[in-house]
């Protein structure tokens, strides 16, 4: 007698993802789970997703194949997005700001993932954004953006300090996007954008793949660049402090170029090497092989392009399109003089460097495991 090979499920996924450290909490299998409405699993408010009623589980897999820390679909995305190794498929790198002056006022680099989402806002293309909403040092929760003051509001890296923030006993930089996916569904006909790390890009991209619902309102994936996420309590967070002599009560805006930037409301800045701050990083991000977001329609990061300017890799059709229709239409604009060929040259090389970095890595983690 031949023995039933089962889907994959969340025990399997506990014992491949989590009892190895190396769930992200990006919240695609709580999300996406098929028996979301009757609550089988659920995240928790540390550490990796929970049962809330393993009896209510169904045992079908779709919470094992959407991970990002798993590989069954890879393949099949490498194929459809025609993956080249640390940099992705790409068709256009461009450094670019936002012709707002008050998005760039807002704006960590030059505001152009904040410009165009407004240029899908304004031509009725989006019903809305899925981005992140800043509520302390190292601290932004996932939140939709309806109007273009919402998106103005959660661009950035500002801290408000006087919310009281700085008193948690627990610090995480990264924000579980997906999370907030199915709570904004209100019909089939919603178009939304999702602004979001490489593994929550990767989750969406699988769940697409295999058509689970509600990945059909999420229209345009914008992927930000990202070296490391940090998750730190009070005690670690004194002996950043003591070692790179700051406060956090002083902190005015966190930037990550090729050096974790610290700049303080005096104006001084600390320019930190990613070495030195491994120790405070998430354990997931080190599974990690995605430095710049290559299943996105258009990645974004600081590097390569000089202060007050975003570098943009456009990847998909889709991603060509809306940045070309929002440049065209005035919502961003390129400095030819940071667009040469020598210029797009240096910022492709650098952005390949750190994905190589990245995917080193990554294989050196797995050796450790």
């Amino acid at each position: 007698m031949v023995e039933e090979v089962l889907p994959k499920s969340f025990e399997d996924l506990i014992k491949d993802v989590h009892e190895p450290g190396i769930c992200g909490e990006c919240g695609g299998c709580v999300s996406f789970c098929s028996a979301h409405e009757i609550k089988a699993i659920e995240m928790s408010e540390t550490g990796p997703p929970r049962y809330y009623n393993k009896d209510n589980c169904l045992k079908c897999g779709i919470c094992y194949l959407v991970c990002p820390q798993t590989h069954i679909l890879d393949n099949e995305l490498n194929d459809k997005y025609h993956y080249k190794v640390s940099i992705g498929n790409w068709t256009k790198i461009a450094s670019s700001q936002a012709a707002s002056e008050e998005i760039r006022r807002n704006a960590t680099d030059g505001g152009v993932v904040t410009a165009i989402l407004m240029y899908l806002l304004d031509k009725n293309l989006i019903n809305g954004a899925i981005v992140s909403k800043r509520e302390g040092p190292f601290n932004r929760v996932p939140f939709f953006a309806t109007t273009k003051e919402e998106l103005i509001e959660a661009a950035g890296s500002h801290y408000e300090i006087s919310q009281g923030v700085v008193s948690l006993e627990k610090y995480n930089s990264f924000v579980p996007s997906i999370t907030k996916l199915k709570t904004v569904v209100s019909s089939d006909a919603m178009s939304i954008a999702v602004v979001g790390t490489p593994c929550q890009i990767n989750s969406i991209r699988k769940m697409q793949e295999l058509s689970i619902l509600p990945a059909h309102i999420v229209k345009y994936t914008f992927g930000l660049f990202c070296n490391l996420n940090f998750s730190f309590n009070a005690e670690a967070r004194k002996k950043l402090e003591k070692r790179f002599d700051f406060s956090f009560d002083d902190v005015e805006k966190l930037n990550i170029k090729e050096n974790l930037i610290v700049q303080l409301n005096d104006g001084k800045t600390k320019d930190i090497d990613f070495k030195d701050v491994h120790e405070f990083a998430r354990p997931a991000c080190f599974a990690c092989r995605d430095f710049s977001n290559v299943y996105a329609d258009i990645s974004f990061g600081g590097l390569g392009s000089n202060d007050g300017y975003t570098t943009a890799i456009i990847r998909t059709k889709t991603g060509e399109e809306i940045y070309n229709n929002a440049l065209r239409e005035g919502y961003i604009q390129e400095p030819p003089d940071l667009n040469t060929s020598v210029k797009k040259s240096e910022m492709l090389a650098k952005v390949i460097s750190f994905g190589k970095r990245k995917f080193q890595r990554y294989k050196e983690a797995l050796k450790e495991r």
